[in-house]
């Protein structure tokens, strides 16, 4: 459904009296750390905005889920396609007629309606007068962007109205992968593998680690997994190709879907790493399955202006893009898995945005769908305080690995024996609530749900047709990823649907399968950027900061690393 703004008198005359009443509807404490105010742009800058209008139903979401999801339940893998979500969450028609009035009264004319998001274009003083605001530009470590603290909507749209963007959320965006800085490394005695796992980790390593044994998937058995890959980043064939040949892998390659401008860069330069490290463990791992890549750009539609030039300087927020594109195709067009890699802070993206994301990946979820997410490579936090104008000492837990419908992927190290990596992220929130399989466990999410190995020692990759090395829970995350795709693989050919969404089942009856990690604990808390090595500025010191690793779940292994073979049993059974 696709609506222009087209309004008699009468609605232009009810929008402008209703914007004579106006009620903030999202308002940051402070700005985020790291940013400063730098420039106010002129009132003929053009901008593009989206208004995500209030879905109906969405206190059913979560008991469909869950009834689609757990064990035992009589509607357990009976998933819904994509229209039968949307029919049941479609934003109403009057929240629709009543935001596209108010749109044109205020003289924005070129408008349109999805039947879920409103785009339009306009001037920035249009943009300030519209939501009695003030947009200005801000920078943190030399990315510009246009964005307010606050903004205002009439207290007539409050109800359909449910978020505005790019606003108040700054967004810092990170593939979950170390720099070269390197941790101290355990004394710990060899495990029963290949000597050289003990130095290097490779495919032949993380299969022989996490038992995968022999088991060859069938290309066509329906089983596909994806990736996604923002911030300019692109895997390239080339190095896959020297990857396979490297690991004497047979030459596969993976499909590529561009969203929002998103492009495909193949030449030689700094934005491979992250893709490449996903593309070649996911193949390497999971080799033949398909493969598709998926590469996110900025916000639809993207119009240059000074602060984001070119579509390839675009920093706008990637994740409501991404899931917008998911969410328009069939089921018959999505992979069952999708690994993502990527994270910010949490506390700086606005809670509406945040349980917009997490929402709209319960409705992927919904359709079988298993949404896994990187925990993050900071520890226990980077900046460590809150940014609420107190900065209060806390820690600080990474988006979106703390929404409740992700398995969030956490990390480990060393081989034998395995412990907790000490910058894998973890812990809790409150701020986006657990649904029925961990109410009775944590107060709040508590997250990572699973882990894999990250670093120490590094994963062997081809990066710029050279060899290289990378890990962290970027590593983690499409190995995790890949071992539920094999275990989809049987399932399917076994006549079983998808596991789709994953902690139900893990924690009702998959962690019997998983290796409990109970040595190690993440650190952080202490002024550095665990994932940089550099000193973060105004950090609050936390001593002692740390989540350990324990029997049964912990805050920075979950409920612990794979084990293939006895996966692979209990998802037969």
């Amino acid at each position: 459904m696709f609506l222009q703004a087209t309004c008699p008198a009468l609605c232009i005359l009810f929008s402008l009296i209703l914007s004579t009443h106006a009620a903030y509807l999202e308002q940051l404490s402070a700005l985020p750390n790291g940013w400063t105010q730098v420039g106010t742009p002129a009132d003929s800058d053009t901008m593009t905005l989206q208004i995500g209008l209030q879905h109906q139903n969405l206190d059913q979401l979560d008991s469909m889920i869950s009834s689609v999801s757990t064990p035992g339940s009589d509607s357990y893998g009976n998933y819904m396609e994509g229209d039968e979500v949307a029919a049941m969450l479609q934003p109403s028609s009057e929240a629709n007629s009543a935001v596209l009035a108010w749109l044109e009264g205020a003289g924005v004319s070129n408008a349109y309606s999805d039947g879920t998001w409103v785009n339009f274009s306009t001037t920035v003083g249009t943009a300030n007068t519209l939501l009695s605001t003030t947009f200005n530009y801000y920078e943190n470590d030399g990315i510009q962007k246009l964005r307010t603290t606050s903004y205002s909507v009439p207290d007539d749209l409050t109800d359909y109205i449910d978020l505005i963007t790019p606003t108040t959320y700054f967004g810092k965006t990170t593939a979950q992968a170390p720099g070269r800085m390197h941790f101290p490394k355990r004394n710990v005695a060899p495990r029963q593998l290949n000597a050289s796992c003990a130095t290097l980790i490779t495919p032949a390593c993380i299969k022989e680690l996490y038992n995968v044994g022999n088991y060859t998937p069938d290309p066509n058995s329906g089983s596909r997994i994806a990736f996604g890959s923002f911030l300019n980043q692109s895997a390239r064939t080339q190095d896959l190709s020297l990857f396979e040949t490297a690991n004497s892998i047979p030459q596969q390659e993976f499909s590529v879907q561009l969203i929002n401008g998103g492009v495909n860069d193949q030449a030689i330069d700094d934005n491979h790493g992250e893709a490449n490290l996903d593309v070649e463990y996911i193949i390497g791992v999971s080799h033949p399955l398909p493969v598709i890549s998926y590469i996110t750009g900025g916000s639809p539609p993207f119009i240059p202006n000074l602060d984001e030039p070119t579509a390839a300087d675009n920093e706008n927020e990637p994740y409501l893009n991404y899931y917008q594109y998911l969410l328009a195709q069939p089921n018959s067009a999505l992979p069952n898995v999708i690994s993502n890699s990527y994270g910010d802070d949490e506390q700086t993206v606005p809670e509406r945005y945040a349980k917009r994301v997490c929402n709209m990946i319960g409705m992927l979820v919904l359709r079988g769908i298993s949404v896994l997410e990187s925990a993050g490579d900071t520890g226990v936090g980077s900046p460590c305080q809150s940014n609420d104008g107190k900065m209060t000492p806390q820690f600080t837990p990474q988006f979106p690995g703390t929404c409740p419908y992700i398995t969030a992927v956490g990390g480990t190290q060393a081989i034998n024996p395995e412990i907790a990596w000490v910058a894998g992220s973890g812990g809790f929130t409150k701020r986006l609530l657990p649904i029925s399989h961990l109410s009775s466990t944590v107060s709040g999410r508590g997250f990572p749900d699973v882990s894999a190995h990250s670093l120490t020692p590094d994963y062997s990759v081809i990066v710029n047709n050279k060899a290289s090395l990378s890990g962290g829970t970027s590593a983690a995350v499409p190995v995790f990823s890949s071992i539920i795709a094999l275990l989809n693989d049987a399932r399917f050919r076994a006549g079983k649907p998808a596991l789709g969404f994953l902690n139900p089942w893990l924690y009702a009856i998959g962690y019997t399968a998983l290796t409990d990690i109970t040595g190690g604990g993440s650190q952080g808390c202490n002024g550095i950027d665990l994932q940089t090595g550099a000193v973060v500025p105004g950090a609050s010191i936390i001593p002692y900061a740390s989540w350990n690793a324990t029997q049964g779940w912990d805050p920075v292994t979950g409920l612990g690393v794979p084990n293939f073979q006895k996966l692979l049993a209990l998802a037969l059974a």
